[in-house]
């Protein structure tokens, strides 16, 4: 139902892109965003529908990272599956779009075994000129992720590694630099769409937005950190903070096949209860144990 539903919306074969590629066209950015907002809906309706775990009436909070915010405001009841998908859909259309002719010059690289405070004066002294090297993703106390021109990067990763001896960086496979002051014109585009094309209502759960890291309640707010979303920084290890040392927070489920912020929030807190819910499988357990 949900790919039926998202098809649709954006008039194309994503489930098919899915499962059968090729993949050069799958990873575009403006295919891989409603793909990916596509399968994490359809995760979340199986949960709903096939195990009776109604998300948004027993989670005191949802949360996503990035993309990820689409689906946690959907399932909040913000807007329609079909309308994200044509939000989503845009998004990654005018983000492509902003880097299409210059996507040798960007990129985001991820730099492991450092925090956000070790790398901000390192990077300050680096942003000179027309370079641009900032934080997009602050993802944990030690995993951060970094985007802009990519020889102010590859600059900023070698400062690192001569400042911190045992950092690790890796170039991330996306096609520009996203959560970056480069996308300024793609957020203003989509600012426009956003005020012409949709209207939001307010969640019906609370939902942990990445630019503040702070729990959404009114639906005017939606729309602005949509946008500022777009040029700015992902705050994941402060939303982790949050959600972990909320004392009504018991259980925290990662819903979408991959156990990657599982994996993230793990290292730093050890001790929570956190599951991934990656098969049909988990999400039963799950359900059944809730």
């Amino acid at each position: 139902d949900v790919v039926e539903e998202v098809e649709t919306a954006v008039s194309a074969k994503l489930a098919q892109l899915v499962s059968d590629g090729p993949i050069e066209e799958l990873t575009k950015t403006e295919n891989v965003q409603p793909a990916i907002f596509m399968v994490s809906m359809a995760c979340v309706r199986i949960l709903e529908k096939e195990y009776g775990y109604v998300v948004k009436k027993r989670c005191k909070f949802l949360a996503g990272h990035s993309l990820g915010e689409y689906a946690a405001l959907c399932t909040a009841g913000v807007f329609s599956v079909a309308d994200a998908a044509k939000m989503v859909r845009k998004r990654g259309e005018l983000m492509a779009e902003q880097t299409r002719c210059d996507r040798d010059t960007y990129c985001m690289t991820a730099l492991l075994g450092v925090g956000a405070q070790d790398i901000e004066d390192i990077i300050l002294q680096r942003n000179s000129g027309d370079g641009v090297c900032v934080i997009a993703n602050d993802n944990s106390p030690s995993e951060v992720v970094v985007s802009g021109h990519k020889a102010s990067i590859r600059c900023v990763v070698d400062d690192v590694k001569k400042n911190i001896s045992d950092a690790r960086a890796i170039e991330l496979n996306t096609s520009g630099p996203f959560h970056s002051p480069l996308m300024a014109r793609a957020a203003m585009d989509f600012d426009g769409y956003l005020s012409e094309n949709h209207r939001f209502n307010n969640p019906e759960v609370p939902v942990i937005m990445n630019i503040d890291a702070k729990p959404l309640t009114k639906k005017e707010q939606a729309h602005e950190y949509l946008v500022r979303q777009m040029v700015g920084r992902v705050l994941w290890r402060e939303t982790s903070d949050l959600l972990v040392k909320d004392p009504e927070v018991h259980n925290i489920a990662e819903i979408q096949p991959g156990r990657i912020l599982t994996k993230m929030m793990k290292r730093t807190y050890a001790d929570a209860r956190i599951t991934a819910l990656e098969t049909v499988l988990q999400m039963e357990e799950f359900a059944k144990g809730a």
